[in-house]
Protein backbone atom coordinates (compact mmCIF):
# COMPACT_ATOMS: atom_id res chain seq x y z
CA UNK A 1 0.00 0.00 0.00
CA UNK A 2 2.84 2.73 0.42
CA UNK A 3 3.69 1.93 -3.04
CA UNK A 4 1.00 3.04 -4.16
CA UNK A 5 0.60 6.43 -2.01
CA UNK A 6 4.21 6.93 -2.99
CA UNK A 7 2.80 6.50 -6.70
CA UNK A 8 -0.12 9.41 -6.16
CA UNK A 9 2.25 11.73 -4.37
CA UNK A 10 4.55 11.88 -7.72
CA UNK A 11 1.45 11.83 -9.50
CA UNK A 12 0.65 14.74 -7.56
CA UNK A 13 3.68 16.38 -8.07
CA UNK A 14 3.19 16.01 -11.99
CA UNK A 15 -0.08 17.40 -12.19
CA UNK A 16 1.06 20.79 -10.12
CA UNK A 17 3.90 20.78 -12.32
CA UNK A 18 1.50 20.59 -15.51
CA UNK A 19 -0.64 23.56 -14.49
CA UNK A 20 2.93 25.68 -13.37
CA UNK A 21 3.97 25.50 -16.67
CA UNK A 22 0.59 26.30 -17.90
CA UNK A 23 1.06 29.26 -16.43
CA UNK A 24 4.90 30.33 -17.14
CA UNK A 25 4.16 29.05 -21.00
CA UNK A 26 5.41 31.85 -23.35
CA UNK A 27 3.37 32.94 -26.26
CA UNK A 28 0.67 35.15 -26.86
CA UNK A 29 -2.75 33.48 -25.25
CA UNK A 30 -6.27 35.30 -23.73
CA UNK A 31 -6.82 34.97 -20.48
CA UNK A 32 -10.05 33.03 -20.96
CA UNK A 33 -7.98 30.38 -22.61
CA UNK A 34 -5.53 30.39 -20.27
CA UNK A 35 -8.25 30.40 -17.17
CA UNK A 36 -10.51 27.53 -19.14
CA UNK A 37 -7.65 25.38 -19.30
CA UNK A 38 -6.13 26.14 -16.03
CA UNK A 39 -9.52 25.27 -14.57
CA UNK A 40 -9.24 21.65 -16.03
CA UNK A 41 -5.58 21.23 -14.79
CA UNK A 42 -6.70 22.21 -11.44
CA UNK A 43 -9.36 19.91 -11.06
CA UNK A 44 -6.81 17.16 -12.57
CA UNK A 45 -4.65 18.22 -9.52
CA UNK A 46 -7.61 17.76 -6.99
CA UNK A 47 -8.12 14.42 -8.79
CA UNK A 48 -4.70 13.49 -7.96
CA UNK A 49 -4.96 14.52 -4.38
CA UNK A 50 -7.78 12.61 -3.71
CA UNK A 51 -6.55 9.85 -4.74
CA UNK A 52 -3.33 10.30 -2.77
CA UNK A 53 -5.70 11.05 0.20
CA UNK A 54 -8.07 7.58 -0.41
CA UNK A 55 -4.59 5.65 -0.74
CA UNK A 56 -3.05 6.67 2.73
CA UNK A 57 -6.98 6.54 4.30
CA UNK A 58 -7.06 2.68 2.60
CA UNK A 59 -3.74 2.06 3.84
CA UNK A 60 -4.10 2.45 7.32
CA UNK A 61 -3.80 -0.50 9.74
CA UNK A 62 -7.30 -1.98 11.04
CA UNK A 63 -8.17 -5.41 12.66
CA UNK A 64 -8.42 -7.75 10.17
CA UNK A 65 -11.93 -9.36 12.44
CA UNK A 66 -14.22 -6.69 13.19
CA UNK A 67 -18.16 -6.29 13.80
CA UNK A 68 -21.25 -4.52 12.44
CA UNK A 69 -24.68 -4.07 12.79
CA UNK A 70 -24.42 -7.12 15.12
CA UNK A 71 -22.56 -9.43 12.10
CA UNK A 72 -19.06 -10.27 12.23
CA UNK A 73 -16.84 -9.88 9.21
CA UNK A 74 -13.12 -10.41 8.22
CA UNK A 75 -10.92 -8.29 5.88
CA UNK A 76 -10.27 -10.23 2.75
CA UNK A 77 -9.62 -9.22 -0.62
CA UNK A 78 -9.44 -5.29 -2.43
CA UNK A 79 -12.36 -4.10 -4.26
CA UNK A 80 -11.48 -1.50 -7.17
CA UNK A 81 -14.51 0.87 -8.14
CA UNK A 82 -14.84 4.90 -9.31
CA UNK A 83 -15.79 7.38 -6.38
CA UNK A 84 -17.48 10.69 -7.61
CA UNK A 85 -15.44 13.67 -6.18
CA UNK A 86 -16.40 17.11 -6.51
CA UNK A 87 -12.58 17.47 -8.75
CA UNK A 88 -14.19 14.52 -11.10
CA UNK A 89 -14.27 10.60 -11.23
CA UNK A 90 -11.50 8.69 -9.30
CA UNK A 91 -10.09 4.96 -8.90
CA UNK A 92 -10.61 3.94 -5.58
CA UNK A 93 -8.78 0.03 -4.20
CA UNK A 94 -9.51 -0.61 -0.58
CA UNK A 95 -10.15 -3.66 1.33
CA UNK A 96 -13.57 -5.36 1.67
CA UNK A 97 -15.47 -7.11 4.37
CA UNK A 98 -16.47 -10.77 4.14
CA UNK A 99 -19.11 -11.98 6.52
CA UNK A 100 -17.45 -15.15 8.63
CA UNK A 101 -19.32 -18.18 8.45
CA UNK A 102 -21.83 -17.59 5.69
CA UNK A 103 -22.42 -15.79 2.58
CA UNK A 104 -24.09 -12.96 1.85
CA UNK A 105 -23.45 -8.73 1.47
CA UNK A 106 -20.23 -7.90 1.64
CA UNK A 107 -18.96 -4.51 3.74
CA UNK A 108 -16.70 -1.63 2.99
CA UNK A 109 -15.54 -0.19 5.97
CA UNK A 110 -13.20 2.10 4.53
CA UNK A 111 -16.42 3.74 2.49
CA UNK A 112 -18.55 3.99 5.47
CA UNK A 113 -15.33 5.57 7.78
CA UNK A 114 -14.90 8.27 5.02
CA UNK A 115 -19.07 8.72 4.98
CA UNK A 116 -19.06 7.99 1.12
CA UNK A 117 -22.60 7.37 -0.24
CA UNK A 118 -22.90 4.96 -2.83
CA UNK A 119 -19.67 5.69 -4.80
CA UNK A 120 -20.24 9.44 -4.13
CA UNK A 121 -18.66 11.94 -1.86
CA UNK A 122 -21.12 14.05 0.69
CA UNK A 123 -20.18 17.18 -1.14
CA UNK A 124 -21.27 16.03 -4.63
CA UNK A 125 -24.42 14.30 -3.03
CA UNK A 126 -25.29 18.10 -1.38
CA UNK A 127 -24.43 20.04 -4.26
CA UNK A 128 -26.07 18.30 -6.82
CA UNK A 129 -29.02 18.31 -4.36
CA UNK A 130 -29.23 21.97 -4.00
CA UNK A 131 -28.76 22.79 -7.02
CA UNK A 132 -31.80 20.37 -7.81
CA UNK A 133 -33.82 22.07 -4.98
CA UNK A 134 -33.65 25.28 -7.21
CA UNK A 135 -33.76 24.06 -10.95
CA UNK A 136 -34.98 21.31 -12.71
CA UNK A 137 -32.68 18.15 -12.89
CA UNK A 138 -31.64 18.18 -16.46
CA UNK A 139 -30.35 21.91 -15.95
CA UNK A 140 -28.77 20.90 -12.26
CA UNK A 141 -26.90 17.83 -13.95
CA UNK A 142 -25.76 20.87 -16.42
CA UNK A 143 -24.66 23.59 -14.07
CA UNK A 144 -22.88 21.01 -12.19
CA UNK A 145 -21.28 19.86 -15.61
CA UNK A 146 -20.19 23.05 -16.35
CA UNK A 147 -17.91 23.63 -13.16
CA UNK A 148 -16.80 20.14 -12.58
CA UNK A 149 -16.93 18.71 -15.92
CA UNK A 150 -18.42 15.16 -15.28
CA UNK A 151 -22.13 14.88 -13.64
CA UNK A 152 -23.86 11.69 -12.58
CA UNK A 153 -26.26 9.94 -13.91
CA UNK A 154 -30.34 11.01 -13.81
CA UNK A 155 -30.97 8.14 -11.86
CA UNK A 156 -28.38 8.76 -9.53
CA UNK A 157 -29.29 12.76 -9.70
CA UNK A 158 -32.94 11.17 -8.38
CA UNK A 159 -31.23 8.76 -5.28
CA UNK A 160 -29.24 11.52 -4.15
CA UNK A 161 -32.52 14.06 -3.60
CA UNK A 162 -34.34 11.10 -2.26
CA UNK A 163 -31.69 10.80 -0.05
CA UNK A 164 -31.09 14.33 1.34
CA UNK A 165 -34.83 14.86 1.34
CA UNK A 166 -35.60 12.03 4.02
CA UNK A 167 -33.29 14.20 6.27
CA UNK A 168 -34.98 17.96 5.70
CA UNK A 169 -37.82 17.52 7.61
CA UNK A 170 -36.21 16.02 11.05
CA UNK A 171 -33.27 18.66 10.38
CA UNK A 172 -36.03 21.67 10.25
CA UNK A 173 -38.24 19.82 13.23
CA UNK A 174 -34.95 19.80 15.58
CA UNK A 175 -34.06 23.24 15.06
CA UNK A 176 -34.55 25.20 18.44
CA UNK A 177 -36.20 28.68 18.37
CA UNK A 178 -34.06 31.50 17.20
CA UNK A 179 -31.91 33.67 19.07
CA UNK A 180 -32.79 37.41 19.87
CA UNK A 181 -36.23 36.74 18.89
CA UNK A 182 -39.15 39.52 19.03
CA UNK A 183 -41.85 40.15 21.30
CA UNK A 184 -44.64 39.76 19.03
CA UNK A 185 -45.50 36.14 17.21
CA UNK A 186 -47.00 36.47 13.64
CA UNK A 187 -48.37 33.53 12.21
CA UNK A 188 -49.68 33.22 8.28
CA UNK A 189 -50.71 29.91 5.84
CA UNK A 190 -51.17 29.79 2.63
CA UNK A 191 -51.64 26.77 -0.21
CA UNK A 192 -50.94 26.57 -4.00
CA UNK A 193 -51.62 23.42 -6.08
CA UNK A 194 -48.25 21.50 -7.93
CA UNK A 195 -49.15 19.10 -10.69
CA UNK A 196 -48.87 15.73 -10.10
CA UNK A 197 -48.60 12.81 -12.22
CA UNK A 198 -51.38 10.54 -12.98
CA UNK A 199 -51.97 6.90 -12.86
CA UNK A 200 -52.54 6.76 -17.45
CA UNK A 201 -49.65 9.31 -17.58
CA UNK A 202 -47.73 7.42 -15.47
CA UNK A 203 -48.35 4.42 -17.79
CA UNK A 204 -47.81 6.09 -20.66
CA UNK A 205 -44.63 7.22 -19.63
CA UNK A 206 -43.27 3.67 -18.59
CA UNK A 207 -44.36 1.79 -21.95
CA UNK A 208 -41.06 1.68 -24.47
CA UNK A 209 -40.95 3.94 -27.28
CA UNK A 210 -41.72 2.08 -30.40
CA UNK A 211 -39.84 2.70 -33.14
CA UNK A 212 -41.80 4.13 -36.22
CA UNK A 213 -40.81 4.88 -39.73
CA UNK A 214 -39.35 8.83 -40.26
CA UNK A 215 -38.04 11.04 -38.03
CA UNK A 216 -38.62 11.14 -34.64
CA UNK A 217 -41.20 14.29 -35.19
CA UNK A 218 -43.39 11.78 -37.52
CA UNK A 219 -43.26 9.06 -34.64
CA UNK A 220 -44.26 12.03 -31.79
CA UNK A 221 -47.08 12.82 -34.47
CA UNK A 222 -48.25 9.67 -35.16
CA UNK A 223 -48.60 8.86 -31.31
CA UNK A 224 -50.81 11.54 -30.59
CA UNK A 225 -52.69 10.40 -33.38
CA UNK A 226 -53.33 7.33 -32.38
CA UNK A 227 -53.97 8.51 -28.57
CA UNK A 228 -55.54 11.68 -28.65
CA UNK A 229 -55.90 13.54 -24.91
CA UNK A 230 -59.53 14.05 -23.52
CA UNK A 231 -61.15 17.26 -24.02
CA UNK A 232 -61.31 19.01 -20.50
CA UNK A 233 -65.02 18.92 -19.42
CA UNK A 234 -66.06 22.42 -17.94
CA UNK A 235 -64.96 22.15 -13.72
CA UNK A 236 -62.34 19.63 -14.45
CA UNK A 237 -58.42 19.97 -12.87
CA UNK A 238 -56.32 21.36 -15.76
CA UNK A 239 -53.06 20.38 -14.09
CA UNK A 240 -54.02 17.52 -11.46
CA UNK A 241 -52.62 19.39 -8.61
CA UNK A 242 -51.88 18.30 -5.12
CA UNK A 243 -52.39 21.17 -2.57
CA UNK A 244 -49.46 21.95 -0.80
CA UNK A 245 -50.07 23.93 2.77
CA UNK A 246 -47.34 26.54 3.52
CA UNK A 247 -46.99 28.06 7.08
CA UNK A 248 -44.60 31.70 7.67
CA UNK A 249 -43.62 32.21 11.35
CA UNK A 250 -42.11 35.23 12.38
CA UNK A 251 -41.75 37.70 15.03
CA UNK A 252 -42.00 41.40 15.40
CA UNK A 253 -40.23 44.05 17.74
CA UNK A 254 -41.60 46.88 19.14
CA UNK A 255 -38.68 49.75 19.05
CA UNK A 256 -39.45 53.67 19.73
CA UNK A 257 -39.30 54.43 15.92
CA UNK A 258 -42.64 51.56 15.63
CA UNK A 259 -42.66 47.94 14.62
CA UNK A 260 -39.53 46.22 13.41
CA UNK A 261 -39.67 42.78 11.54
CA UNK A 262 -40.37 40.53 10.39
CA UNK A 263 -37.74 38.68 12.56
CA UNK A 264 -36.54 35.76 12.10
CA UNK A 265 -38.82 34.46 9.49
CA UNK A 266 -39.25 30.51 9.18
CA UNK A 267 -41.15 28.89 6.08
CA UNK A 268 -42.98 25.89 6.45
CA UNK A 269 -44.81 23.23 4.06
CA UNK A 270 -46.03 20.04 3.55
CA UNK A 271 -48.23 18.26 1.14
CA UNK A 272 -49.67 15.58 3.01
CA UNK A 273 -52.74 17.91 4.70
CA UNK A 274 -53.92 21.06 6.45
CA UNK A 275 -53.80 19.27 9.77
CA UNK A 276 -50.88 17.94 9.38
CA UNK A 277 -49.21 21.21 9.00
CA UNK A 278 -51.02 23.10 11.82
CA UNK A 279 -49.54 20.41 14.03
CA UNK A 280 -45.81 21.10 12.85
CA UNK A 281 -46.64 24.91 12.35
CA UNK A 282 -48.03 24.63 16.36
CA UNK A 283 -44.96 22.85 17.60
CA UNK A 284 -42.99 25.87 15.94
CA UNK A 285 -44.70 28.48 17.83
CA UNK A 286 -44.29 26.80 20.75
CA UNK A 287 -41.07 27.21 20.71
CA UNK A 288 -41.08 30.71 20.04
CA UNK A 289 -43.42 31.46 22.97
CA UNK A 290 -47.22 31.02 21.76
CA UNK A 291 -48.94 31.33 24.54
CA UNK A 292 -46.65 33.41 26.53
CA UNK A 293 -46.44 36.43 23.55
CA UNK A 294 -49.14 38.61 21.96
CA UNK A 295 -49.74 35.91 18.09
CA UNK A 296 -51.27 37.17 14.85
CA UNK A 297 -52.82 34.86 13.06
CA UNK A 298 -53.65 35.85 9.55
CA UNK A 299 -54.91 34.26 6.36
CA UNK A 300 -57.47 34.16 3.52
CA UNK A 301 -61.21 32.86 3.69
CA UNK A 302 -60.31 29.25 3.41
CA UNK A 303 -62.88 27.45 6.43
CA UNK A 304 -60.72 24.52 6.79
CA UNK A 305 -57.66 27.06 7.95
CA UNK A 306 -60.06 28.97 10.23
CA UNK A 307 -61.62 25.78 11.65
CA UNK A 308 -58.13 24.47 12.56
CA UNK A 309 -57.13 28.08 14.23
CA UNK A 310 -59.82 27.54 16.29
CA UNK A 311 -57.91 24.45 17.84
CA UNK A 312 -54.37 24.80 17.03
CA UNK A 313 -54.50 28.85 18.05
CA UNK A 314 -56.93 29.35 19.97
CA UNK A 315 -55.47 32.34 21.59
CA UNK A 316 -54.46 34.15 18.84
CA UNK A 317 -55.75 37.60 17.19
CA UNK A 318 -57.53 36.67 13.85
CA UNK A 319 -57.00 38.56 10.79
CA UNK A 320 -58.77 37.95 7.04
CA UNK A 321 -56.07 38.66 4.66
CA UNK A 322 -56.83 42.66 3.34
CA UNK A 323 -56.14 41.77 -0.29
CA UNK A 324 -58.71 39.26 0.34
CA UNK A 325 -61.43 40.86 1.45
CA UNK A 326 -60.60 43.87 -1.18
CA UNK A 327 -60.80 41.62 -3.98
CA UNK A 328 -64.04 40.56 -3.03
CA UNK A 329 -65.46 43.96 -2.35
CA UNK A 330 -64.32 44.81 -6.43
CA UNK A 331 -66.74 42.12 -7.63
CA UNK A 332 -69.19 43.00 -5.55
CA UNK A 333 -68.48 46.52 -6.84
CA UNK A 334 -69.01 45.22 -10.50
CA UNK A 335 -72.20 44.11 -9.72
CA UNK A 336 -73.35 47.77 -8.94
CA UNK A 337 -71.53 49.61 -11.13
CA UNK A 338 -70.06 49.17 -15.20
CA UNK A 339 -66.24 47.50 -14.56
CA UNK A 340 -63.69 50.22 -14.60
CA UNK A 341 -65.85 53.08 -14.01
CA UNK A 342 -64.96 56.50 -12.01
CA UNK A 343 -68.16 55.13 -9.24
CA UNK A 344 -67.24 51.52 -9.19
CA UNK A 345 -63.16 52.66 -8.04
CA UNK A 346 -64.73 55.79 -5.61
CA UNK A 347 -67.47 52.82 -4.10
CA UNK A 348 -64.41 50.30 -3.71
CA UNK A 349 -62.80 52.81 -1.68
CA UNK A 350 -64.93 53.74 0.68
CA UNK A 351 -66.15 50.77 1.49
CA UNK A 352 -62.48 50.04 2.49
CA UNK A 353 -61.92 52.98 4.19
CA UNK A 354 -64.90 52.03 6.32
CA UNK A 355 -63.17 48.69 7.35
CA UNK A 356 -60.00 50.33 8.30
CA UNK A 357 -62.20 52.77 10.41
CA UNK A 358 -63.84 49.73 11.91
CA UNK A 359 -67.17 50.12 10.86
CA UNK A 360 -67.51 46.66 9.44
CA UNK A 361 -71.54 46.62 9.76
CA UNK A 362 -71.76 49.84 7.30
CA UNK A 363 -70.22 47.62 5.09
CA UNK A 364 -72.65 44.96 5.02
CA UNK A 365 -75.62 46.78 5.19
CA UNK A 366 -74.20 48.56 2.26
CA UNK A 367 -74.23 45.45 0.11
CA UNK A 368 -77.75 44.04 2.05
CA UNK A 369 -78.89 47.40 0.39
CA UNK A 370 -77.08 46.84 -3.35
CA UNK A 371 -78.58 43.31 -3.04
CA UNK A 372 -82.27 44.47 -2.09
CA UNK A 373 -82.28 46.81 -5.29
CA UNK A 374 -81.25 44.37 -8.00
CA UNK A 375 -84.58 43.04 -9.82
CA UNK A 376 -84.61 39.24 -9.47
CA UNK A 377 -85.89 39.36 -13.07
CA UNK A 378 -83.57 40.83 -15.81
CA UNK A 379 -80.85 40.34 -18.16
CA UNK A 380 -77.57 39.15 -15.99
CA UNK A 381 -79.75 40.34 -12.64
CA UNK A 382 -79.12 36.33 -11.17
CA UNK A 383 -75.85 36.69 -11.47
CA UNK A 384 -75.02 39.63 -10.40
CA UNK A 385 -77.53 38.67 -6.84
CA UNK A 386 -75.20 35.41 -7.03
CA UNK A 387 -72.37 37.09 -6.79
CA UNK A 388 -73.15 39.91 -3.88
CA UNK A 389 -74.91 36.78 -1.95
CA UNK A 390 -71.52 35.21 -1.97
CA UNK A 391 -69.86 37.95 -0.98
CA UNK A 392 -72.24 39.34 1.51
CA UNK A 393 -72.23 35.76 3.61
CA UNK A 394 -68.62 35.97 3.20
CA UNK A 395 -68.42 38.84 5.24
CA UNK A 396 -70.99 38.43 7.54
CA UNK A 397 -69.58 34.60 8.00
CA UNK A 398 -65.41 36.37 8.98
CA UNK A 399 -67.07 39.30 10.30
CA UNK A 400 -64.78 38.98 13.62
CA UNK A 401 -62.07 38.58 11.53
CA UNK A 402 -62.07 42.30 10.00
CA UNK A 403 -60.02 43.49 12.66
CA UNK A 404 -58.25 46.22 10.47
CA UNK A 405 -58.56 49.06 12.81
CA UNK A 406 -57.09 47.20 16.11
CA UNK A 407 -54.20 45.89 14.41
CA UNK A 408 -53.42 48.88 12.38
CA UNK A 409 -53.31 50.88 15.66
CA UNK A 410 -50.67 48.80 16.94
CA UNK A 411 -48.53 48.91 13.58
CA UNK A 412 -49.43 44.91 12.93
CA UNK A 413 -50.02 43.43 9.82
CA UNK A 414 -53.51 42.92 8.03
CA UNK A 415 -51.90 41.33 4.81
CA UNK A 416 -51.03 37.71 4.26
CA UNK A 417 -48.08 39.27 2.09
CA UNK A 418 -45.18 37.36 3.61
CA UNK A 419 -47.29 33.84 3.11
CA UNK A 420 -47.86 34.44 -0.61
CA UNK A 421 -44.69 35.23 -1.35
CA UNK A 422 -43.59 31.71 0.17
CA UNK A 423 -46.21 30.28 -1.75
CA UNK A 424 -44.50 31.61 -4.98
CA UNK A 425 -41.05 30.88 -3.52
CA UNK A 426 -41.16 27.32 -2.56
CA UNK A 427 -43.76 25.81 -5.09
CA UNK A 428 -44.61 28.12 -8.15
CA UNK A 429 -40.78 28.73 -8.87
CA UNK A 430 -39.92 24.83 -8.50
CA UNK A 431 -42.70 22.68 -8.59
CA UNK A 432 -45.08 25.05 -10.75
CA UNK A 433 -43.28 25.04 -14.23
CA UNK A 434 -44.30 24.36 -17.50
CA UNK A 435 -44.95 20.23 -18.32
CA UNK A 436 -43.53 19.09 -14.65
CA UNK A 437 -45.86 16.05 -13.24
CA UNK A 438 -44.32 15.04 -9.89
CA UNK A 439 -44.63 11.77 -7.61
CA UNK A 440 -46.23 12.87 -3.78
CA UNK A 441 -43.03 11.33 -2.45
CA UNK A 442 -40.05 13.01 -4.36
CA UNK A 443 -42.26 16.20 -4.67
CA UNK A 444 -42.70 16.03 -0.38
CA UNK A 445 -38.78 15.63 -0.42
CA UNK A 446 -38.29 18.33 -2.44
CA UNK A 447 -40.75 20.79 -0.99
CA UNK A 448 -38.83 20.10 2.67
CA UNK A 449 -35.35 20.87 0.74
CA UNK A 450 -36.25 24.22 -0.40
CA UNK A 451 -37.60 25.10 2.59
CA UNK A 452 -34.24 24.59 4.78
CA UNK A 453 -32.78 26.50 1.40
CA UNK A 454 -34.73 29.29 1.70
CA UNK A 455 -34.74 29.71 5.17
CA UNK A 456 -30.83 29.91 4.64
CA UNK A 457 -30.23 26.98 6.78
CA UNK A 458 -28.24 24.73 3.60
CA UNK A 459 -24.86 25.06 5.65
CA UNK A 460 -26.34 23.86 8.79
CA UNK A 461 -28.41 21.31 7.00
CA UNK A 462 -24.83 19.99 5.16
CA UNK A 463 -22.76 20.21 8.88
CA UNK A 464 -25.51 18.49 10.36
CA UNK A 465 -25.28 15.56 7.66
CA UNK A 466 -21.77 15.47 7.74
CA UNK A 467 -21.36 15.23 11.80
CA UNK A 468 -24.64 13.50 12.73
CA UNK A 469 -26.24 11.41 9.96
CA UNK A 470 -25.06 9.22 7.35
CA UNK A 471 -26.60 9.49 4.19
CA UNK A 472 -27.59 6.40 2.58
CA UNK A 473 -28.31 6.18 -1.05
CA UNK A 474 -31.07 3.77 -1.94
CA UNK A 475 -30.20 1.14 -5.08
CA UNK A 476 -33.25 2.88 -7.02
CA UNK A 477 -34.92 6.22 -6.63
CA UNK A 478 -38.58 5.71 -4.97
CA UNK A 479 -41.42 4.16 -6.82
CA UNK A 480 -43.25 6.79 -8.54
CA UNK A 481 -46.74 7.70 -6.38
CA UNK A 482 -49.65 8.66 -8.74
CA UNK A 483 -52.09 11.18 -7.49
CA UNK A 484 -55.92 11.95 -9.11
CA UNK A 485 -57.15 15.35 -7.98
CA UNK A 486 -60.63 15.82 -6.69
CA UNK A 487 -62.59 18.92 -7.76
CA UNK A 488 -62.74 21.54 -5.00
CA UNK A 489 -64.14 25.08 -4.81
CA UNK A 490 -61.74 27.92 -4.06
CA UNK A 491 -61.48 29.97 -0.86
Amino acid sequence: MERIVDHERRDVQKTFADAVGWAESDGPKSFYEFERQLWTLLLALGQALVRQFLAKQAGRPRVVTYDHDGRRYVLRGERTSSIGSLFGKVSFTRPIGRRVGRGGRCDLPVDRELGLCAGFSLGVVLALTRLCAQMAFASARETFCESHEWTPSPRAVLRMVDAVGDHARPFLEQLAAPDDDGEILVVQVDGRGAPMITETEHQRRRRPHQRVGGTRRHGRRLRRREHPRKRRKKGDKSKNAKLAVVGVIYTLRRTPEGVEGPINKRLIATFESHEALFVWLHREAQKRGYGKKQTVFLADGCEHIWRLQKIYFPDAEVCLDWYHVIEKLWSAGECIYPEGSVELRAWVREQATRLRKGTVLAVIETLRDAYASIPKTGPNNKGKRERLDRVLKHLVENQCRLRYRDLRRQDLDIGTGAAEGAVRNLIGIRLDGPGMRWSRGRSERLLHLRCVLLNGLWGHFANHLATRDVVTLRSFPIATQTHAAKRKEAA
